[in-house]
């Protein structure tokens, strides 16, 4: 969770950075790029997010052995507790 953070935390940056009118051209285009990237990466992590808490709300509630999921972990790789 901590890189997501920290890759939320570069796109507020890049964003304001962005906004400043003396920003060069150039720079401003890569200023756009790198957050277009981050961006796009941080939407599939919250979309991967969304369909695990999906999941967990989709699941019937029983007794059994509880399984986290490290949200930093690829889809499939589990911890069990």
């Amino acid at each position: 969770m901590k890189d997501f953070e920290k890759r939320l935390d570069r796109l507020e940056s890049l964003a304001e950075r962005i906004k400043e009118p003396d920003i060069p051209l150039e720079e401003a285009l890569d200023v756009f790029e790198e957050g277009m990237k981050l961006s796009k990466g941080l939407k599939k992590d919250l979309d991967r997010m969304q369909a695990k808490v999906q999941r967990l709300l989709s699941e019937p509630e029983d007794e059994g052995e509880a399984v986290l999921e490290d949200l930093d972990q690829e889809d499939g790789e589990e911890s069990e507790v």
